[in-house]
């Protein structure tokens, strides 16, 4: 087979060598065979030199055009040598060129089409450009897979030597910065694109390799793929990528160090995958890729930011209670140091078409180092605010205070974007009836079944809770109307009543509004409190909470059985000064200042009522210790028609309240308020904090109103290790196909 490459090395020499012989009567000239790398400009001048002798060929007559006409018939043999070598530069000269200076840097590769669509209509093939510099080939011009040979174009019966001047202008022409956009509508459907520095075909292997900065894009896709070598093989349709892989696709970056894909099938694999999920990253050892969608195996997903949950965490010891504060508005700051437990998952599923309840953790665990607590299913919002529900967490209190102790497992279910139903079977055991005493309550003292069902989400709250040992129904509905401004509801549950603190009444529901003001001279806050609504009042509720409680709205109160019913319009303001003297630091120091309020309530019945009260507070802080002190006059004119609402903390009252950091895992603490002018104790309550920063268990019991409430606190930011994650695209095959 003629080696054109070498041929076109040679025909320099071949020309000159028969002009010689023409131009000086079959005279032999002794001449260098110029090298490879001696350009075309050279040659021509030696040809033009050598044409200037004015030495015309014999046997041309002037007039002939298309034949020459030798006078001898070694002068023929030459005229027709010549003929040949012109005729073979036409035909030849790009094939060579194209040969000798290699692949171009873009390939147009004809595939089998993955979706089933009909047979399209034969229409003028796109010219697609190269990238700036390279020939422009049409697509017809590229070899098809199990063949060598180019397709023929329509007007191959062209001047060929027109068409290869064609192609080189369009070589010379100015570089077009557009040839580097890679989109869909510069390939044909069913095609891949491959860009990169230096490409190349191999026949016998059916297959293309794209080396340095490498892209390969399927058209029809909204996907690509980066590489350092991308090589596609034609024969059994797979793409292979090494180096620095990175798969773009719908926005999402995926990168890893080697990646396997099978076109026709949608499956493909990626070793060390690095993944980001809407601000969740994800790092596993291998990812595989099918219809079903995008599975990680034996790797970790790390949290977009810290996620924080509680529950009953304001009801914990007083220095606790402000950290709880801090904590909510600044989660990482409270993560310095190791974590002391792992969230660990059989299997995730991320379901990125959804915008909440999109993450999913299968076999769940919390793990304490050797000691793990099961979770099951646990479902999660990633993507801007990070917020899990618990699917399931033990339950142990009065089950909103519907009488005895409750005990009980919860189960909790995210309901769209930040909603949680929950619902839990309870044992009660102890309570009694209202309007009984022990020594009357036939259920006194006996086991029976409880439940509870609620929901929550950012806007309302509503819970109903029932107890068989008790005979109570308790329920509350919670709902925020306009900034601030919200409807607060309740049937037979404490509530709360501003400066009169948390209340019960039989039936309740009222609009409050709460504006607080900052910027107010000598005073830190000032807050107004405006309600208005209608109450039914159920003077034995009180009695229901025991007996210590019972005993401050005195002994006419105990007995009341009369049901009254009333609209009532209440309107407060509270105030804090700014602190009077401080000494210390937070550490060890010591400060105070002035609390204070007044209250005034009308009611449909033609009765009001005006409540007035102030007095220091001294907050210490002594290490370990935290303690506040204060002492409280108040005074109050007129009376309201319920019972409910009656103002039990006396003319002069004190209260102490502190903790103590018992270890680094244990906070202790409590409240006692005493009323001065009763000689009792209006609040008297133990609060516990167990556990270390990132987890803790929060106890509390109120030995007044006679309520137990149990919580926790849970702060998590580290990594979550998985065995499988799987990442879907749509609700029924998960991720779409293709890269």
């Amino acid at each position: 087979m003629l080696d054109w490459a070498n041929f076109l090395d040679l025909r320099p020499a071949f020309l000159l060598l028969l002009t010689e012989l023409l131009t000086s009567n079959r005279r032999l000239w002794n001449f260098r065979v110029p090298s490879t790398s001696q350009n075309s400009t050279e040659i021509t001048e030696k040809i033009t030199e050598i044409s200037s002798r004015n030495e015309p060929l014999k046997g041309l007559e002037q007039g002939d055009k298309m034949a020459f006409k030798p006078g001898h018939t070694a002068q023929k043999s030459l005229y027709l040598a010549l003929s040949l070598v012109l005729g073979l530069q036409s035909t030849c000269c790009y094939q060579a060129l194209a040969q000798a200076t290699g692949p171009t840097g873009t390939m147009l590769l004809p595939m089998t089409p993955k979706l089933d669509i009909a047979k399209p209509k034969p229409a003028t093939p796109k010219v697609v450009p190269t990238e700036a510099g390279d020939i422009t080939e049409s697509e017809e011009l590229l070899p098809m897979p199990g063949g060598p040979e180019p397709l023929a174009k329509e007007n191959a019966s062209a001047d060929p030597t027109a068409a290869a001047a064609k192609q080189a202008s369009a070589s010379a022409a100015p570089p077009d910065d557009s040839a580097d956009a890679i989109a869909d509508d510069t390939t044909l459907k069913g095609t891949v694109q491959i860009v990169a520095d230096d490409t190349e075909y191999d026949q016998e292997k059916n297959t293309f390799l794209g080396t340095g900065n490498a892209v390969a894009i399927i058209a029809g896709q909204n996907s690509k793929l980066e590489a350092d070598m991308i090589l596609y093989d034609q024969n059994d349709q797979t793409m292979d990528a090494r180096g620095n892989v990175r798969i773009y696709r719908s926005g999402q970056l995926t990168t890893g160090s080697a990646f396997k894909f099978h076109v026709t099938s949608d499956e493909y694999l990626i070793t060390k995958p690095d993944t980001e999920i809407q601000g969740s990253l994800v790092v596993a050892r291998v990812a595989e890729g099918t219809k079903t969608g995008l599975t990680f195996k034996n790797g970790t997903m790390t949290p977009p930011k810290p996620f924080y949950m509680q529950r009953n965490a304001m009801y914990g010891p007083i220095s606790y209670r402000d950290e709880t504060a801090l904590k909510m508005q600044h989660p990482d700051a409270y993560l310095n140091g190791k974590q002391h437990f792992v969230f660990k998952a059989n299997k995730i599923v991320y379901e990125r078409y959804k915008e909440e309840g999109n993450l999913t953790m299968f076999g769940a665990r919390m793990v304490f180092n050797n000691f793990s607590i099961p979770l099951g299913k646990l479902i999660a919002t990633t993507g801007g605010e990070t917020r899990v529900t618990m699917p399931v967490t033990p339950y142990i209190g009065n089950n909103m205070q519907s009488g005895g102790v409750n005990v009980g497992p919860k189960f909790n279910t995210g309901i769209g974007k930040d909603g949680v139903l929950s619902w839990s079977p309870m044992i009660q055991y102890g309570g009694k009836q209202v309007g009984q005493t022990a020594a009357t309550d036939p259920n006194n003292g006996k086991i029976g079944l409880g439940g509870q069902v609620s929901f929550t989400n950012d806007r309302f709250t509503s819970h109903i809770a029932y107890g068989t040992v008790s005979n109570l129904l308790v329920a509350d509905f919670k709902t925020r109307l306009y900034k601030n401004i919200r409807l607060q509801s309740g049937i037979n549950r404490y509530l709360n009543d501003g400066l009169y603190g948390y209340r019960r009444a039989r039936a309740i529901a009222e609009v409050v509004d709460n504006h607080t003001f900052n910027k107010i001279p000598f005073v830190q806050n000032v807050n107004f409190r405006t309600a208005a609504g209608i109450a039914q009042d159920n003077p034995q509720l009180i009695n229901q909470s025991g007996t210590a409680y019972a005993n401050l709205f005195g002994s006419a109160a105990q007995t009341k059985t009369v049901m009254t019913t009333a609209m009532r319009v209440s309107e407060q303001v509270t105030a804090t000064t700014h602190p009077l003297f401080v000494v210390g630091d937070d550490k060890y120091g010591l400060k105070s200042y002035i609390y204070g309020g007044t209250g005034v309530s009308a009611y449909s019945t033609g009765n009001a009522r005006l409540m007035t009260q102030a007095g220091p507070v001294l907050d210490a802080h002594l290490n370990k210790v935290r303690l506040q002190a204060g002492y409280t006059q108040s005074a109050v004119k007129g009376s309201s028609p319920f019972v409910f609402d009656q103002f039990i903390q006396g003319s002069r009252s004190t209260y102490v309240s502190g903790d103590v950091k018992a270890s680094k895992f244990v906070t202790l603490g409590g409240t006692l308020g005493y009323n001065l002018d009763a000689k009792m104790s209006y609040a008297k309550t133990v609060t516990a904090a167990i556990g270390p920063d990132d987890c803790k268990l929060i106890l509390s019991r109120d030995m007044v109103r006679g309520t137990n409430r149990f919580g926790f606190d849970m702060l998590y930011g580290s990594k979550i290790p998985f065995n499988k994650l799987v990442l879907k695209g749509n609700p029924d095959q998960g991720q779409q196909g293709g890269i």
